[in-house]
C-alpha cells in the first residue's frame, strides 16, 4: 500500500480533504468535465481543447495550493488532471458532443437489460447473464446498428423515424 520510505501519519486528526472543501472541489471537477469547445464561455468566445485543459489544470492546482491541500491535488494530478488521464474523462478531447452522460447511458443500458430480456430471472447467474448478453443483447444491437449505417437499404428511402411514424398516424 505504501512506497518504501512512507509510513502512516500518526496524526488521529489527519484528514485528506477536509469536509468544507469538499463541495467546491466536486464543483470545480463538474465544470472541468462539461467544458467543450464547441460551447461559448459567458463572454461569447470559444476555447480550443488545449486552452480547457491548461485552464482546468491551473484552476485545480491553485483551488488546492491556495487551501494546503497537496495531497489532494497530487491525487488530482495523478488520477484525473495528467494528459494520459484527462483523455479519458474530459469531454474537451473529443471533437463530439454527446448527448448524455455516461452514467445515464448505462443506467438505461440496465434498465432495458432487465425489462426486455430479464424480466423473468431475479438473480441471474454469472454464465447465464453472459449468455443472454452474447446471444440475446448483441444481435439486437447490431441490427439496430445496421439500420443507422449509410449503406443499409441503398437506392430506397431510409426506414420511418418513431417521431416519423406517430406523425404519420395522426395525419
Amino acid at each position: 500500500m505504501f512506497e518504501a520510505g512512507e509510513t502512516a501519519t500518526r496524526d488521529p486528526t489527519y484528514t485528506f480533504c477536509p469536509a468544507w472543501h469538499r463541495k467546491p472541489l466536486l464543483h470545480l471537477f463538474t465544470k472541468h468535465f462539461c467544458q467543450h469547445p464547441v460551447f461559448p464561455r459567458r463572454d461569447g468566445t470559444t476555447q480550443s481543447a488545449e486552452v480547457i485543459q491548461w485552464q482546468a489544470v491551473h484552476d485545480m492546482y491553485s483551488f488546492c495550493f491556495q487551501r494546503g491541500l497537496r495531497e489532494v491535488w497530487a491525487y488530482m494530478w495523478n488520477s484525473w488532471y495528467c494528459p494520459t488521464m484527462w483523455k479519458l474523462w474530459a469531454r474537451s478531447t473529443t471533437p463530439y458532443v454527446t448527448r448524455l452522460r455516461t452514467t445515464m447511458i448505462a443506467e438505461n443500458f440496465f434498465k432495458q437489460l432487465k425489462h426486455n430480456q430479464l424480466h423473468y430471472l431475479l438473480h441471474p447467474r454469472l454464465d447465464h447473464l453472459v449468455y443472454i448478453l452474447i446471444y440475446d443483447v448483441t444481435p439486437s444491437y447490431m441490427s439496430k446498428m445496421d439500420l443507422h449505417a449509410q449503406e443499409f437499404r441503398l437506392g430506397r428511402s431510409k426506414p420511418l423515424t418513431p417521431f416519423q411514424i406517430r406523425f404519420k398516424a395522426q395525419w
